[in-house]
């Protein structure tokens, strides 16, 4: 863990192609923590060819021919960003892995090796209470800040800019953003409702690892908790059709295709259901269906 005095916050616009996804246009904001206030900004287009077709033209509004302009500026915003990105501690963007996966693929950026920061899974930015959407938009509505721009990288990095400005003790948060998750072994719902004893403790449903998670902060609890781990494998429940609504409490889903309740796990869980589990070793022809789960 480091002290954090500085961070580069960034944000990407892509062309949304699920083959070659492209950058273009990147926006970044260097910000003073202790601070709390801008120290810089600046955004630039990325050149791409004339030819990419821009399958989120209808979000960020961007035409590739319109990234062929200006290569000297884009020049000069890039050498500025690298200055800000040695300058900076950390990096920081709302959902991390999407922007830190498509950035390090340039080449001015192959080299970035600090730590990436995610506003939206590694920061305590909404109380324990808070049930609702947590995207960028929301999160700055929720700290009252109106929206009158987004879905171009200087606009959202602005965005949480001004949210940073507003949060309260804000070292302490990204001294709490950079501890390590823990994950509960309990089920999700308890007879189809939100498990309030597992909530009411912080922990919070991760979507994208079906998992019950939240900071490590060293406490004791009434259920089991192990160390969080990012590499997961698919398991499916032995249930009957009778005992199905415990396999969905639990955080399995149903496939038709493959009849089956399955769930992403920490393979150090398989032990503690209530109910046999086993790894998911798809056939050939169903593994299609299974990646795209």
């Amino acid at each position: 863990m480091i002290d954090v005095e500085t961070c580069l916050i960034i944000d990407t616009e892509t062309t949304g192609n699920k083959d070659n996804n492209q950058v273009l246009e990147v926006g970044a904001v260097l910000y003073s923590i202790p601070n709390q206030c801008m120290l810089s900004c600046g955004s630039s287009l990325i050149a791409v060819d004339a030819d990419t077709i821009n399958e989120a033209y209808l979000i960020n509004k961007i035409d590739p021919l319109a990234t062929q302009i200006c290569p000297q500026q884009q020049n000069y915003f890039l050498n500025w960003l690298q200055a800000a990105y040695a300058s900076a501690d950390v990096v920081v963007a709302h959902n991390a892995n999407f922007d830190k996966d498509v950035v390090k693929k340039l080449t001015w950026a192959q080299k970035w090796d600090k730590i990436w920061l995610c506003s939206l899974k590694d920061f305590e930015l909404f109380p324990k209470q808070y049930n609702g959407k947590r995207d960028l938009i929301s999160l700055s509505q929720f700290y009252g800040i109106g929206i009158s721009c987004s879905h171009r990288a200087i606009d959202d990095c602005l965005l949480l800019k001004e949210v940073f400005n507003r949060v309260q003790n804000l070292p302490e948060h990204f001294r709490i953003a950079q501890l390590p998750l823990v994950e509960a072994i309990a089920p999700r719902k308890i007879e189809g409702s939100d498990n309030e004893a597992v909530l009411s403790h912080g922990f919070r449903w991760d979507k994208d690892t079906h998992a019950l998670v939240k900071k490590d902060r060293s406490e004791t609890f009434d259920f089991p908790v192990i160390p969080y781990c990012a590499d997961r494998k698919k398991f499916k429940a032995l249930v009957s059709f009778d005992n199905r609504q415990k396999a969905s409490d639990w955080g399995f889903s149903w496939k038709p295709e493959t009849k089956t309740w399955w769930r992403l796990l920490n393979p150090y869980m398989i032990d503690f259901f209530p109910f046999p589990v086993a790894e998911l070793h798809p056939d050939p022809e169903a593994q299609d269906h299974l990646i795209n789960a």
